[in-house]
Order: structure tokens, then C-alpha cells, then sequence
């Protein structure tokens, strides 16, 4: 899937949606091509600006089935295009399989009740198992320590830019420039959108007082899925 974006108004498909080129503000088409694993092209299609990723896959299948008579296939596809619901009305689909990656919720929950059989550690693991909550389905998983540190690393170094700005924002309050729950909310809220910590860092918001604190548990628990 990609989309171009229009200088016109007149073509029947444009529309405002998600833009993968950051053009935001202007009308758009999606057009979405299928290969097969080689790459080579078998069908090109051309959507509405503001069609959904998943919404175009199932169309897709029946074109290859009607237009190639291939009656057994796997899609291959990230988390975005096979959700969850793609997933369910593919399993009433005969001759349909499919590869995807589950989301990091789904893998959370299944590091809590201990049911991917490796451990994070130094070395690189690949595991195959099965889970009752995924009938018929082979799950794979991975731990790759070079990723895991990046990912850290990462989130240390956001973790760290985010102090650096509330601080500021501390020293503001205590010379009087900055005071009140909503100014200071607003700009303490831009500094946990700017660098997308808000699930490891609580704030305390006063008439003229800003406290913060990281979230021990979330942190440790993000870094469960680290590398994984």
C-alpha cells in the first residue's frame, strides 16, 4: 500500500486519511500492489484516500483466487494489515494461511503467565510452540540481545530528555513565570507527547508545583519485551 498525494479536487477518489509521505492537509489516493514472493506483480489496485489498510486484504484474495485460480495461498502481513479481526474471517476461508506478528500486548500477556518458553539473556533464542488462547496457529518467538539494548538504550535516553525539560519547566514555576494547573499541565503534557513517555512517567500537578516520577513498574515491564 502507498499513497500520492493531489494538487487537484475533482478526482472521484481523493480523500484525507493517513499519508505515509507526511503530507498532511491535502487529498489523497491509495493505490496497493500485489506480488508474489518473488516480488513480480500480480494485480495493481487503486483505493479511495481514505481506505484502511485492513480493509483492502480480503478484497485481495478473492481477486487471486477469481482472477489466478490459485485456491491455496498464505498472505504474509504486519500487524496492521492482519489484525485480529482480518485473522477470524480468514479462518472461515478454506485454502487461506497466513504469517503475521502479534502485538505487544498479546505478547505481554503471554510473559506474564510464562508461556514463551526462552529468557532474555545474552545469547539469541528462537522457540516454537502452541497456546490454547491460539487454536490451529504455530507461534514463534525470538530474543535478540543486540535489540533488546538499543530498545533500552533508547528509552533511557527519552527517559532522560524528558527530566531535562520538566526541570525546566520546575525552574519556571519556582521564578514565577509559569503557574496554575492547566498552564502547567499543557506545557508538562507537550514535553510526555514530544518524547511519547507518558506510560513511564506520573505527574503531580499543583497550583505552583509540577513533581514528577518514573514509573519503576512500567519501565520493568516494557523492558520484559525488550529484544523479544
Amino acid at each position: 500500500m502507498t499513497s500520492s498525494y493531489l494538487e487537484g479536487t475533482t478526482c472521484p477518489l481523493a480523500a484525507r486519511g493517513y499519508h505515509r509521505e507526511g503530507k498532511r492537509g491535502t487529498l489523497q489516493i491509495n493505490s496497493g500492489l500485489l506480488t508474489d514472493h518473488r516480488g513480480c506483480p500480480v494485480a495493481l489496485s487503486v483505493l479511495e484516500g481514505q481506505t484502511a489498510d485492513p480493509k483492502t486484504l480480503l478484497p485481495q484474495v478473492e481477486k487471486v483466487r477469481d482472477r489466478c485460480g490459485i485456491r491455496e495461498l498464505v498472505l504474509v502481513g504486519d500487524r496492521g494489515m492482519l489484525s485480529q479481526t482480518q485473522m477470524e474471517t480468514l479462518r472461515t476461508s478454506a485454502g487461506v494461511e497466513w504469517i503475521t506478528a502479534l502485538r505487544a500486548g498479546a505478547i505481554r500477556t503471554l510473559i506474564e503467565v510464562e508461556a514463551i518458553p526462552l529468557e532474555p539473556g545474552e545469547q539469541y533464542q528462537l522457540c516454537e510452540w502452541v497456546h490454547p488462547d491460539y487454536p490451529d496457529e504455530r507461534l514463534i518467538a525470538g530474543y535478540n540481545p543486540v535489540l533488546a539494548r538499543q530498545r533500552d538504550h533508547k528509552r533511557q535516553a527519552l527517559l532522560d530528555a524528558t527530566t531535562q525539560e520538566l526541570e525546566k519547566i520546575q525552574g519556571m514555576i519556582a521564578r514565577g513565570q509559569l503557574k496554575g494547573p492547566d498552564q502547567i499541565g499543557l506545557r508538562a503534557g507537550k514535553v510526555i507527547t514530544k518524547y511519547t513517555v507518558a506510560k513511564y512517567v506520573a505527574l503531580t500537578i499543583e497550583e505552583a508545583n509540577l513533581q514528577f516520577q518514573r514509573d519503576a513498574a512500567s519501565i520493568a515491564a516494557e523492558r520484559a519485551l525488550d529484544g523479544l
